[in-house]
């Protein structure tokens, strides 16, 4: 299965506005219910309208964006990604296993035009809830398969109180992911970049996912600075990684700003973003597929 929808010559630069849960927490972190559905979808039209000609493919969710982005705001040509998991997970990532937004499928991804389904899987390898983790993430890419649909899975660390443990957690979830053999993997930076400040520890992390994956993967933004992320995406695809699926390090101040600001904000700052993230992908050679991979 393909993953061109969604990417250009084998580089991923994709524009991340799948947020919902997370969304809310960002616009008003005191009083999320007073954030309204309308108020979420208008801020992801904006985002999408002005910024996904400048992307590969864009991530959206079924709530807010599929199928209303549809509609003519996501521009023709640019494919896009469907969120599968259910929310509500954050407060309580151990509460239960990971599940399939109720009314939703991954025969409903495929069947509103998605070039890829996409699952969020909040885990630990260190933890007995990861064993649960593990066969929903297998289970629903044995459905993407047989629906024929490709599957970006995204294993996410969680509540890691040691930033020094980050790089064995990142890279032992990724050996236990990439070996039930996904399309795409999207995943976290392998180092904490505040806590280990040195760039070729960064490179030589980086190029340990490389080494286990014969999948191309991409690098979350994970809500830090854009500077920050500019950085890591350089080493990450110097190593090996395959561009990136970006959100908030990319357009979170368009989205704190009041609707009035957000235009010159989304033109002015977010669009030269991405521009420029694209550019880094551009210096890099585009890692091919290793053999061995499923359709």
């Amino acid at each position: 299965m393909s993953l061109d929808g969604i990417s250009d010559g084998g580089r991923f630069g994709v524009l991340a506005i799948d947020h919902r849960d997370s969304l809310r927490a960002v616009l008003a972190p005191d009083d999320q219910a007073s954030v309204s559905a309308g108020d979420i979808t208008d801020l992801k039209r904006e985002l999408v309208g002005a910024l996904a000609a400048g992307a590969t493919g864009v991530m959206l969710e079924p709530e807010y964006s599929i199928p209303q982005l549809l509609d003519g705001t996501l521009p023709a040509g640019v494919g896009f990604t469907a969120a599968l998991e259910a929310q509500g997970y954050a407060a309580d990532p151990e509460a239960a296993a990971t599940r399939v937004l109720e009314g939703w499928s991954v025969e409903a991804a495929a069947g509103c035009g998605a070039s890829a389904a996409k699952l969020l899987v909040l885990y630990r390898p260190d933890r007995p809830h990861g064993a649960a983790q593990e066969r929903v993430a297998a289970e629903i890419l044995a459905e993407c398969r047989r629906v024929g649909i490709p599957l970006v899975l995204e294993p996410l660390f969680y509540g890691l109180s040691d930033p020094g443990a980050r790089r064995a957690i990142v890279i032992e979830t990724v050996e236990r992911f990439a070996a039930m053999d996904p399309h795409l993997l999207k995943l976290p930076f392998p180092v904490d970049p505040v806590h280990e400040p040195d760039r070729s520890v960064w490179a030589a992390a980086c190029a340990e996912i490389s080494e286990r994956c014969h999948m191309p993967w991409t690098l979350l933004s994970g809500g830090g600075s854009y500077e920050s992320y500019r950085d890591q995406l350089a080493a990450a695809v110097s190593a090996g990684c395959s561009g990136f699926m970006a959100g908030r390090a990319l357009w979170g101040e368009a989205a704190l700003a009041p609707p009035s600001d957000r235009p010159g904000i989304i033109s002015d700052l977010v669009a030269p973003r991405l521009a420029e993230l694209r550019s880094l992908l551009s210096q890099s050679r585009p890692p091919g597929l290793r053999a061995g991979r499923r359709s």
